[in-house]
């Protein structure tokens, strides 16, 4: 009984610290980046993980890496939190 209390305990732990939020006007940002990657119609192999977005002006990229190198004002908002939150 004692063992399975503990577990309990560690997953809600484990659970939020997965968890990332960002703010909304990032993910807005973000998304309009990615709807203009999409209207221009490239039909590449490699599909993009993500926009690496600036929270400070909000310009951003496509990154196209699980987890790419960030400058020091820069987050990285992946591709399935921005599809995700347009619908």
């Amino acid at each position: 009984m004692n063992v399975k209390s503990s577990t309990h305990r560690q997953n809600p732990v484990k659970t939020q610290a997965s968890m990332v939020f960002f703010d909304p006007s990032l993910v807005k940002a973000a998304r309009d980046i990615y709807r203009s990657y999409c209207n221009l119609n490239f039909s590449t192999e490699n599909q993009p993980q993500g926009i690496v977005i600036n929270r400070d002006s909000h310009r951003g990229q496509l990154a196209f890496r699980h987890k790419p190198v960030l400058l020091p004002r820069e987050c990285f908002i992946p591709l399935k939190q921005i599809e995700s939150e347009a619908y």
